[in-house]
């Protein structure tokens, strides 16, 4: 009977496996810096989405009662009595709390409870506009709703009457004031 051999493990030597470790670090470092780009513009991407669903709303509101809402001047110095009013104001036409909030604003704050009443708010200004049915679509360079913050990285975020959205930086710009 032939004798039998000995079957022989190979396995990974300790340099191997310290450029395999290094190789992934340096990949790893390269990949961070990606990973937070594209998840900066899903949050602008998704924030845009907010603002067309409010133009898309405001716009049937304007059509089904030919005026603007017409939401208390008063309101403006109280953010709760604003963001419940003018919330009330399209919720028949499709829109609720969340798609008034800003996904990176809600971030930074640091995720804070929708569903408690203390953190009632909207993150899209609405422009008042008079009764006049035309009032919203008249003024083309007016925008209906701009984004509270300048966190997107190239100004504010706005919405028009033609449902174009365009940041404050890019609207000056084009209006040659910048």
């Amino acid at each position: 009977m032939p004798p039998v051999s000995p079957r022989r493990v190979r396995a990974f030597t300790l340099l191997e496996l310290i450029t395999v470790i290094l190789v992934v670090a340096i990949l790893m470092v390269l990949l961070i810096p990606v990973v937070g780009q594209i998840q900066r513009r899903l949050e602008k991407t998704n924030c845009i989405g907010n603002l067309r669903g409010l133009h898309v709303a405001t716009a049937s509101y304007v059509q089904d009662r030919h005026s603007w809402p017409q939401i208390p001047i008063t309101y403006a110095q109280d953010q709760k009595a604003l963001a419940t009013a003018w919330i009330a104001a399209l919720k028949p036409y499709g829109l609720i709390q969340i798609n008034w909030i800003c996904p990176t604003i809600q971030k930074n704050l640091s995720a804070p409870d929708l569903m408690n009443p203390d953190n009632l708010r909207i993150d899209y200004s609405p422009f008042p506009y008079g009764r006049n049915p035309q009032d919203p679509f008249q003024y083309s360079n007016q925008p209906w709703f701009i984004e509270s913050g300048d966190i997107h990285g190239n100004g504010n975020l706005m919405i028009f009457p033609d449902g174009h959205s365009e940041e404050l930086v890019d609207f000056l710009k084009r209006m040659g004031k910048h």
